[in-house]
């Protein structure tokens, strides 16, 4: 008997939703991985695998009902069991609540996207928002380094701070017309 292929399997079929091809992909993933690791060509190996699915009922999908008949069949051709000593297949249907679990599944999934939209949006708006504040804040902050007063000062004693200055500078003058009396008043008095 030639061997399983459920990946060929798999693309061969069209489903129904999204939810049961994940289902049979995971299922021929699983295959795919029971085959490199058992030898399921050979019956007894076989037998056990194939009695050890159907007591878990670990496959549902077409693909894994496809590699229980395949099991099947190389358990009967060895003789090993026939069609009525061997348990059969459980085939789960698809049921109402099923279908309704689907439904709600996908309105969830709708529902975050449409969050997940909305966020995406928000997010944008707030980093606009963020970088014109940055923007906003260092102008102010070079404009505060380059005026000695500024709209920072405002809440300071900056007042207090300028009427010193200013007194300091006609201080300073005062003491320069003095000092050019003074030498116009020597300069004067050795003239005459």
């Amino acid at each position: 008997m030639q061997e399983f292929d459920a990946k060929s399997i798999l693309a061969s079929l069209e489903y129904e939703s999204r939810e049961a091809y994940d289902r049979a992909k995971k299922e021929a993933d699983f295959i795919g991985k029971v085959s490199e690791s058992l030898d399921v060509a050979e019956p007894k190996t076989a037998l056990k695998l194939y009695n050890k699915i159907v007591t878990e009922k670990s496959l549902s999908s077409v693909v894994g009902y496809e590699y229980l008949n395949y099991l099947r069949g190389i358990i009967i051709e060895a003789g090993l069991g026939n069609e009525d000593s061997l348990a059969h297949i459980p085939v789960r249907e698809v049921t109402k609540t099923d279908k309704d679990t689907i439904e709600v599944n996908n309105f969830e999934t709708e529902r975050y996207k449409k969050l997940y939209e909305g966020q995406k949006v928000i997010n944008k708006k707030i980093k606009i928002v963020l970088v014109a504040c940055i923007i906003v804040l260092v102008g102010f902050v070079v404009v505060n380094f380059r005026l000695e007063y500024s709209i920072f000062t405002y809440f300071t004693n900056y007042k207090a701070n300028m009427e010193e200055e200013l007194i300091d500078k006609y201080q300073y003058w005062a003491e320069q017309l003095e000092k050019k009396e003074q030498e116009l008043n020597s300069g004067s008095d050795t003239s005459e």
